[in-house]
């Protein structure tokens, strides 16, 4: 059985913005995720200027496509001027598949492909599948996290799921202008700079 003083599930932003922080205070990590990175991920592929300062990474520094979004809203097709996003800074759109590879492998940690099945306590140690042990243990997988299922069981807290699927693909860009529109039964962007950044 393998020890390391903190180990991290889940090598996503948090995961592996976690790690990072960790190996900067001299501290022993490791980072545990059941996909091989880089992972296809389609969500999300929109972040702030807050999000870049947190993370303490400049457009320049990253080394993909990334792309400022001018955000136009529109409900039920009419305009709306007012800005119903407050994020403080510009809008940028990135690909999840390529953003997320770039923080872990940045962060320095050691990653290992490990898919998380059973977590117990053992005095002050935390006992991951009888192979690996640790003192500190931090959940990031997402909401299926097996930290989180593990110690704070459902019973706890009620969680719901949507599952989509999703495809990216080329489409010829129109302008560069992120349009949302809202309905009364969701909301869905146009093609434009939102999906630019995916086939820059």
């Amino acid at each position: 059985m393998r020890y390391v003083e903190t180990i991290i599930v889940g090598g996503g932003p948090a995961g592996s913005t976690c790690a990072r922080h960790v190996l900067q205070h001299g501290r022993d990590v490791l980072v545990l995720d059941k996909a091989h990175f880089p992972r296809l991920k389609l969500c999300a592929g929109w972040i702030t200027a807050k999000v870049m300062r947190d993370l303490e990474f400049t457009g320049a520094e990253y080394p993909h496509p990334i792309l400022e979004l001018d955000i136009r809203t529109h409900f039920f097709g009419l305009p709306v001027a007012l800005n119903w996003f407050p994020t403080h800074g510009p809008n940028f759109s990135i690909r999840r598949v390529e953003f997320d590879a770039w923080l872990l492998a940045r962060s320095g940690a050691e990653v290992i492909e490990h898919e998380v099945r059973t977590i117990r306590r053992d005095g002050e140690r935390y006992l991951i599948d009888d192979m690996f042990a640790c003192r500190y243990l931090v959940g990031a997988g997402g909401t299926t996290c097996p930290v989180r299922r593990a110690l704070f069981p459902d019973g706890r807290r009620k969680s719901r799921q949507i599952v989509t699927l999703e495809k990216e693909f080329e489409y010829p860009a129109r302008d560069d202008i992120c349009h949302l529109y809202f309905f009364r039964r969701g909301s869905s962007a146009t093609p434009g700079s939102c999906r630019r950044a995916a086939t820059s």
